[in-house]
């Protein structure tokens, strides 16, 4: 019976969040996983870009002269300010994320594995934070509709690291198997016929 070792590719950790606990697959939908790979690295290039506008439009909005007494736009300036800067890494990490899916370079899609892991994270303890909050108040002033949608878009984020993350897993273990068919074929015991 293969070992965790042999079985993960050579990936083994004690820390229960680490990349070889992502559930495994086998293909995004229909297509292989480099496709899914690609696919995801577009929709969230697009997704970081409309992001990137909305933040602008923010920054735009707030009064150019800040009053530094008052905390709520101090806040406010912080929060669009970080919102951007994180939407700035998503992109500019999903363009190496196509890159890297494209070449089939595992160095280049592993940054955003870990960068979509730590974002699916805080996003579904800020969502369970969110809904606990408005459920104590009663529903104030939120529907229904908003909570799917927010479930939604939280699901489609954790399947695109699902399906990111095995396509890394492959290239690792392609590698692995590449390094083992060269050690054979250069090794002195190697005889042909």
């Amino acid at each position: 019976m293969p070992s965790n070792r042999e079985m993960s590719g050579g990936m083994t950790s004690n820390f229960p969040f680490s990349l070889e606990n992502i559930p495994r697959q086998e293909s995004c939908g229909c297509f292989s996983l480099k496709f899914g790979c690609v696919l995801t690295g577009l929709v969230v290039i697009l997704y970081s870009v409309m992001a990137l506008a909305q933040c602008m439009a923010a920054l735009s909005s707030l009064p150019i002269q800040l009053d530094l007494t008052d905390l709520s736009d101090i806040a406010m300036l912080t929060l669009v300010i970080c919102v951007t800067i994180i939407h700035a890494i998503t992109l500019f990490l999903s363009a190496v994320l196509l890159v890297g899916a494209i070449r089939e370079k595992a160095y280049l899609v592993r940054p955003w594995v870990i960068w979509m892991a730590m974002q699916v994270t805080v996003l579904l303890l800020l969502f369970v934070f969110w809904t606990t909050m408005n459920m104590i108040n009663l529903f104030a002033d939120t529907s229904l509709l908003v909570y799917v949608v927010e479930f939604l878009g939280l699901l489609i984020r954790f399947y695109m690291l699902m399906v990111v993350g095995s396509f890394y897993k492959q290239l690792i273990e392609d590698a692995g198997e590449h390094k083992n068919l060269l050690k054979i074929f250069n090794s002195d015991s190697f005889y042909t016929v």
